[in-house]
């Protein structure tokens, strides 16, 4: 599946980390990832733009950090952090 079949628009990459499934102390890094913040209470995440890429849901409430944002085809995002 196309991550575009699941939302279309406002495509990022960045660096994910999310709260380990098996060990809710642990933690999962997915480095480069096409991320799309949606459908309302999820974060999609695909490894590549790619027709047969397998295309993750992940809950919020499992996204520890999203971080190394740059829309794709457009230039990095600043944290409002650093204002």
């Amino acid at each position: 599946m196309d991550i575009t079949t699941v939302n279309d628009r406002h495509l990022y990459e960045g660096r994910v980390v999310l709260q380990d499934a098996d060990d809710p102390a642990g933690r999962v890094e997915l480095p480069s990832r096409v991320v799309r913040f949606g459908p309302p209470g999820w974060l999609t995440v695909v490894d590549v733009l790619t027709e047969d890429a397998d295309v993750e849901l992940y809950p919020v409430s499992r996204v520890l950090s999203v971080s190394a944002l740059h829309e794709l085809g457009g230039a990095a995002l600043q944290s409002s952090a650093t204002h």
